[in-house]
């Protein structure tokens, strides 16, 4: 038995959970207490339309949720998943610690964005992850 750190985006009805919000949380947590999960950090994270209709619904939830699982209870999350009637879809991310740290600390934090310590700015708006500007003579003269 070997618990895991995970992500869950789970896509539940925009109109179930604008009408009982409490309620409908409780299901999202209450599926994952279920099958043994520890519930670390999870909220509502954007409310918004959908590019189709799933369930012939045209809005949706998305409920994310970050929490420590036994990898040999997932298929079963999916299975609870798929049988409630709150939920149109679901998708669960395996992450490193490191990275479930953050994504705690994210949602935890006020704004609920994931900010990179590494990423800078760079003259132009853009960012790269190695720190250096688009325009440096560096990578100009690499190609010549």
């Amino acid at each position: 038995m070997s618990e895991y750190t995970y992500e869950g985006m789970f896509l539940l009805d925009s109109n179930r959970f604008s009408a009982d919000a409490d309620g409908t949380s409780k299901s999202v947590l209450g599926m994952l207490e279920r099958v043994g999960a520890t519930v670390v950090a999870s909220r509502p994270w954007q409310d918004a339309k959908l590019c189709f209709p799933i369930k012939k619904q045209r809005k949706g939830l998305y409920y994310l949720s970050c929490f420590k699982l036994d990898g040999d209870k997932l298929p079963e999350l999916t299975r609870i998943c798929k049988l409630n009637d709150n939920v149109l879809r679901q998708m669960f991310i395996r992450h490193e610690p490191v990275i479930f740290d953050a994504m705690v600390n994210a949602l935890n934090s006020e704004d609920g964005t994931i900010h990179a310590p590494e990423q800078r700015e760079s003259r132009d708006g853009g960012d790269r992850r190695d720190g250096r500007d688009r325009g440096d003579e560096a990578d100009f003269d690499k190609f010549n």
